[in-house]
């Protein structure tokens, strides 16, 4: 299959493609529903939490948070209760006030710190009017009572009632603020008539809370400072949400009964905050929280003793400023709405899913942690509203689409009508595109397998050098042509990135293969007026690739529909074979004409001498010593010619397509190697070192031709080594290779003269006196052996120090292909 270009790019040259202002304004319009919806939905959340449809959500989400985070109840705050046991055994309430002045008597003996009592004295006994005298006493005594005031409507408006002026107690209201499902939650710091600093009264357990320091309030109470005036003239101010312990019973509580009785010892009053109040069934005023269990209140005395708590502990609950409110939930919905543009369907959706999760427990967290209320239901409102709102529009934009769809692919040429009547679903327009998406990618892939099909490396380009379509083997020689195109206008002078990264990659010197491109774009796309068209060589013209290979570089226009250039298919020809080829007959000519030629002639020429003179002499032991030199002479050039067709043959095998590798081990060939030109070492007086390592050095390859190329450089560096002198063999392992080394002690080769070392029939020593004898072609099989394998073949000398001859096998050799 073919590989595809851009993205972009149509499938054939040709082909109508999208305008790209219709993208933009499909991509504008999108923008422009979303800034609308999310305008949208944004002020609808602000005004039902203005309104407030989201308090009741918001309420059962502060109830959840207040239920899970309880926390100990403070030591130094007592209840003593009015309760079921005390009524039967003091009787019905209410009771004398002279009961009620022992039992403060009896309390105050224990030395609290001091006594609330919630109970409502603003009225005189009269029934027992000596009582009142004892109960002031007793509370004078005490020094440190604090009384409720009473606040009730009245004919003009809200009035506060006062305990009697002769109790001489402190004084603070008890009013309880119950939220719309009539839950209490929160109490006022100060109330009173208008204007509340002047007039309002502190609330019972702040005045416990406060009592003996300076001022109507301990210091870091926290409280919303914000006033709030009702329509009848009261007003409140200070506004503190209770941090409830726990469900009811969690304060410490001991019995009236038990304390008049003297059962509970009044020095376990010492130090604390006690609050006197109802907790006898039907009496007393009993208040649902959020900490409620089964159906059961709170009496009034316990939700004033979680408000002292609060006070004292300074970690009342507050709510977050509007600011911060508002905010939140403005960003809370636009990062909804921003996962439902950027994001795919599953992910909107999941992201939705996190955010709301993350704001209930987010605003969770925030209450335990900092006892910051963060309303999150208007959030969790937008959130909710936005993502299947948006999915509504997309689904709707999606309809357009396909509707759209359907009537270009109609105007397609080669493509079958689309049915008159798709219906209206998504379905079903989604089935008629796809029918007729269909016949296009028929059509594609016929051109795919088309392009596929051809022998050459083959590219399909617009006119600015864009590549559209590449066969596999184009994309084997450049893989980056396929990036993707920028848009706009190619660089002055260059095409864009896809033919240039062809070229490139082909070409160590692109010069005249860019200008081929050039002229061939200006002639079929047209030049600019300022620059004259070069001419284009009808056959493509020949360049030269990397590592020695050459290419044929040709192009062609590509005609659209219309008759006009819609683009140019440039092939890459590759002729190194043939070029290849061309040098090897040369070769094999020049070996013919000259060196297998001329030891023959010398044969004959001497055979012709030696009958020659064995006719004019005669025989004799001259003749014969004459004669046995001259065959000498005949067998030198008779074992040359040997050698070198030999050592052709060899290089011939080596270069051949076809060889037969197996599993071989290198340190077993070396020795084979040395083995065999141990005798001439011997003869030469040239010692031969060995240096094998101790693990195995296994690879595949054909070991025949392996030995022979070792064979050879240990061949020669014997030849070239003075008498005395050592060869050294050495197998070493380098990563991700193997390296066989010979070096020898010999006369060393020049810089300049390395270079031809590896070239067929070059001998550097001929003609010198004592140089040895060779072909020329034994480093040529070296070299030829090294590549077949996947390594290579090197060589590093200076004159008089030796030289070191390396074959490079890697671990994983394979046959690679052959030259020819």
């Amino acid at each position: 299959m073919a590989a595809s270009g851009s993205t972009d790019a149509p499938a054939a040259p040709g082909a109508r493609a999208e305008p790209p202002a219709a993208g933009r304004a499909f991509g504008q319009r999108t923008l422009v529903e979303w800034f609308l919806l999310a305008v949208a939905v944004l002020a609808l959340v602000m005004f039902a939490a203005r309104q407030g449809w989201t308090e009741r959500a918001d309420l059962a989400a502060y109830d959840i948070a207040i239920g899970a985070q309880h926390h100990p109840a403070r030591d130094d705050i007592v209840i003593v209760g009015i309760d079921d046991a005390s009524i039967t055994a003091i009787g019905r309430w209410p009771w004398r006030r002279a009961v009620l002045a022992q039992l403060i008597e009896r309390i105050a003996a224990g030395g609290p710190r001091v006594i609330g009592v919630d109970v409502i004295l603003s009225e005189r006994d009269t029934r027992y009017p000596h009582d009142d005298a004892v109960l002031a006493r007793s509370m004078a005594l005490a020094g440190n009572v604090v009384l409720p005031v009473l606040a009730e409507p009245g004919p003009a408006g809200m009035l506060v009632r006062y305990p009697l002026a002769g109790l001489g107690a402190a004084v603070g209201h008890i009013n309880m603020v119950v939220d719309t499902d009539g839950v209490a939650r929160q109490v006022y710091l100060r109330e009173g008539p208008h204007p509340v600093a002047a007039a309002g009264v502190p609330h019972l357990a702040a005045v416990m809370a406060g009592f003996g320091r300076a001022g109507a309030l301990p210091e870091g109470v926290r409280h919303e400072p914000a006033v709030v005036a009702e329509a009848n003239g009261w007003e409140r101010s200070g506004r503190l949400r209770i941090p409830y312990a726990g469900p009811p019973g969690t304060f410490a509580r001991v019995s009236v009964r038990d304390v008049l009785d003297g059962r509970a010892d009044p020095a376990m009053f010492a130090g604390k905050a006690v609050l006197i109040g109802a907790l006898a069934t039907g009496m007393g005023d009993v208040l649902p929280t959020p900490v409620s269990r089964d159906g059961r209140g709170m009496s009034g005395v316990e939700i004033l003793a979680n408000t002292v708590q609060a006070v004292s502990d300074g970690d009342a609950i507050v709510a977050v400023s509007p600011a911060w409110q508002a905010g939140g939930t403005l960003l809370a919905v636009l990062l909804a709405a921003l996962a439902a543009l950027r994001l795919p369907p599953r992910g909107a959706l999941v992201a939705t899913a996190l955010l709301l999760a993350g704001l209930l427990l987010g605003s969770l967290a925030l209450l335990a942690l900092a006892r910051l209320w963060f309303a999150p239901a208007a959030a969790v409102l937008g959130c909710v509203l936005f993502y299947p709102l948006w999915s509504w529009l997309r689904q709707e934009a999606a309809l357009r689409f396909l509707s759209d769809e359907l009537a270009r692919l109609e105007r397609e040429p080669g493509v079958m009508p689309a049915p008159r009547h798709p219906g209206a679903t998504l379905d079903s327009r989604m089935r008629a595109v796809y029918g007729m998406s269909a016949q296009l990618r028929g059509l594609r892939r016929f051109l795919s397998d088309g392009l596929e099909s051809l022998p050459d490396a083959t590219a399909i380009c617009d006119l600015d050098g864009g590549v559209l379509l590449a066969n596999r083997r184009c994309v084997a020689l450049a893989p980056a042509l396929l990036a993707r195109v920028p848009e706009g206008p190619a660089e002055p002078g260059l095409p864009r990135p896809g033919i240039r990264a062809l070229i490139e990659a082909v070409c160590p010197a692109p010069a005249p293969a860019l200008a081929y491109w050039q002229a061939l774009h200006d002639r079929h796309a047209g030049a600019p007026a300022a620059r004259t068209p070069a001419p284009v060589p009808e056959g493509g013209i020949e360049v030269s690739g990397r590592g020695d290979r050459r290419y044929l570089l040709h192009g062609a226009p590509l005609h659209g529909e219309s008759g006009a250039v819609a683009g140019l298919i440039v092939s890459v020809i590759d002729i190194t074979a043939i070029r290849l080829a061309e040098r090897q007959r040369e070769q094999m000519l020049r070996f013919l004409s000259h060196d297998m030629r001329s030891p023959q002639a010398s044969i004959l020429a001497l055979i012709e001498l030696e009958e020659r003179r064995a006719h004019q002499a005669g025989s004799g032991t001259g003749d014969a010593a004459a004669g046995s030199g001259v065959l000498a002479r005949i067998g030198a050039h008779a074992r040359r010619t040997l050698t070198l067709a030999d050592d052709f043959i060899s290089v011939a095998r080596a270069e051949s397509k076809a060889l037969a590798f197996m599993e071989v081990e290198l340190g077993g060939l070396v020795l084979d190697a040395t083995d065999q030109l141990w005798a001439l070492a011997k003869a030469r007086e040239v010692s031969l070192q060995i240096d094998l390592p101790d693990d195995p050095a296994v690879l595949q390859g054909e070991p025949a031709l392996l030995v022979r190329a070792i064979a050879n450089l240990v061949s020669n560096a014997i030849k070239f080594s003075p008498a005395g002198g050592t060869v050294t063999v050495s197998l070493t392992r380098a990563p991700e290779r193997f390296v066989v080394a010979v070096q020898d002690r010999g006369p060393g080769i020049a810089e300049a003269d390395q270079a031809r070392l590896f070239e067929p029939f070059a001998r550097l020593h001929e003609g010198q006196q004592g140089a040895p004898e060779g072909t020329g072609l034994g480093l040529v099989l070296v070299r030829a052996v090294a590549e077949r394998h996947g390594g290579q073949a090197s060589v590093s000398s200076q004159p008089g120090m030796g030289a070191v001859f390396r074959i490079e096998l890697p671990f994983s050799a394979t046959s690679q292909p052959a030259s020819v």
